[in-house]
Parts: structure tokens; C-alpha cells; sequence
């Protein structure tokens, strides 16, 4: 093999040894985590560091990079659990968490992955979610729902804090309880309405008895006043008359029943021994 031939050949096995290096060391070094995400990078199986989003170069073979999502994610909970008064309640409770990025390191070190977080963080918010309905009577779950929701999320806050994760939403899509139950619960809805629509009818027969009783009031007070202001007239009237001479206060009396005479002549004029009809005339 000449010189040239060597040189050839030399230069194939650089070549060849570069691309084996590119190919199963360096790129496999490179890792990428892109935006959203933190990883961890274990090296012989600790970890060593946190990797934030963008490019890094960690020597592959004795690195092991883990990726976690540090958006917001749901866990759904469906949930069999028991009241204080012992009926058996179903529901669905939907919480989002995120992962807090700066302890991604102690996520990996306890729980090793987000499947593990998650399974035991469902298990941890399950339990609270059973403790809190055991606390409460059926009907309490039922009429003070926002109050319940708000109550489960303040304990799933408190354990949230053991996962180094943070709650963002609590809802509780479904509850329902037995059928016999609910009926008893349809009963007594009704029974209330019954008896709120007999309050109304009540009360509004009582105010209608008051302004009744108001009016009858105001009447029966303008008959007295009206009754005053002619005894004080004919008083006054009598007072002015004593002095009057017996032609005048005829004349006056006169003047009187022709004033209140409403021009209708009467039909029968009697008297002891003949009666008279008169036809009516304009």
C-alpha cells in the first residue's frame, strides 16, 4: 500500500469515526425542552440539576434527562364517598394544578415522574374529599355547595403544598345521592314551597285587612267630624236666632227648605180623610 493509498485510508476512518461520534455521542447529548416544560437531569441515577427551557448539551450514556410540564394540568376525581347523616354520595371533582418549576429537583428526587406525583397526589386529595363530606349532613352538601367546594379546596391547598404543586381551580362537576334520598329531598322542596306560597297568600290577606281597617277608620273619623261641624252650625245657628224675632226666623226657615229642596214635587199628597196622585210633570 503506497503513501497515497494510507492517506486515503486514514482519512476514511476520521471520517468514519467522526460520524460514529455525531451520531451516538453528540447528538444524543444535546437536549432540547422547550417552552412550558423543566427537566431534570439525573446523573448514575441522582439528581443533579435542573434544566430550564431551551438548548443544553449533557454527555448522554451517563445522563438521563426527565421532562416535566409546568402548565396547568387537570386531575379528574371520581369519588364514592359518605355524609354525616350516612348517605352514600357520588360525584366528580375536577381540580388544576401546576408543578412548581423551582422544586422540580425535589419532584424527582421523592416521586421520580408526574405519573407518581399524580397517583399520589389523587389518593392524598381523594381522602381530604371523604373527610370533608363526612363532616356534613346530606342537606348541608346540597344547599351550601359554593361553601363545600371552597372548603375542599382549601384542604387540597394545605396537602397541595406536600407535592410542590399549586392549586389554580376546584370545581365539582357532579353530586348525586341515592333515589329515595333525592326524592325525600323533591318532598321537602315542595312541602316549603307550599307553605311559603301560604305565608304570601297570609300576608297579603293581613294587608289587605289593615288598609280595609285604615279606611273604615278614616271614615268612621270624617262621619264624627262632619257631625261636629253641624252641631257646632246649628249652635252657632241657634245662638244667632235667639235674637231674632219670630216673623224673621219663619222667613228664614222658608229660605232654608227652598234651598234644599231638590225640585221633584211629590207624587201622593195625603192627609187625614183624602189622598191625591199626581202624574209626574215637567
Amino acid at each position: 500500500m503506497n503513501d497515497k493509498n494510507k492517506a486515503q485510508f486514514t482519512a476514511i476512518i476520521v471520517v468514519g469515526l467522526l460520524f460514529v461520534l455525531i451520531a451516538f455521542v453528540i447528538v444524543p447529548s444535546v437536549r432540547i425542552v422547550p417552552t412550558g416544560e423543566v427537566a431534570t437531569v439525573r446523573r448514575f441515577g441522582v439528581v443533579t440539576e435542573r434544566l430550564d427551557p431551551g438548548m443544553h448539551f449533557r454527555l448522554a450514556f451517563i445522563n438521563t434527562i426527565d421532562r416535566y410540564d409546568v402548565l396547568v394540568r387537570p386531575i379528574v376525581i371520581n369519588f364514592t364517598a359518605h355524609s354525616q347523616d350516612v348517605q352514600s354520595v357520588d360525584g366528580q371533582i375536577t381540580i388544576h394544578y401546576q408543578i412548581n418549576a423551582l422544586d422540580v429537583e425535589e419532584i424527582a428526587a421523592q416521586f421520580g415522574n408526574v405519573a407518581n406525583l399524580e397517583s399520589r397526589m389523587r389518593n392524598a386529595f381523594l381522602q381530604e374529599i371523604q373527610n370533608i363530606f363526612a363532616s356534613r349532613s346530606a342537606i348541608y352538601l346540597i344547599q351550601e355547595r359554593t361553601l363545600v367546594v371552597s372548603e375542599i379546596r382549601r384542604q387540597i391547598e394545605r396537602v397541595a403544598e406536600e407535592f410542590f404543586v399549586s392549586i389554580t381551580n376546584v370545581s365539582l362537576e357532579a353530586i348525586s345521592f341515592s333515589e329515595d334520598f333525592e326524592r325525600s329531598v323533591e318532598l321537602l322542596a315542595i312541602a316549603v314551597q307550599d307553605r311559603l306560597r301560604a305565608e304570601e297568600v297570609a300576608a297579603q290577606r293581613i294587608i289587605y285587612a289593615e288598609n280595609a281597617l285604615e279606611i273604615s277608620e278614616f271614615e268612621a273619623a270624617q262621619v264624627i267630624v262632619h257631625a261636629n261641624a253641624d252641631a257646632d252650625a246649628l249652635k252657632i245657628m241657634i245662638e244667632a236666632w235667639g235674637d231674632l224675632g219670630s216673623e224673621v226666623r219663619e222667613i228664614m226657615l222658608r229660605q232654608q227648605a227652598i234651598n234644599a229642596w231638590d225640585g221633584i214635587l211629590p207624587t201622593v199628597i195625603g192627609g187625614s180623610d183624602f189622598s191625591l196622585i199626581l202624574d209626574n210633570f215637567d
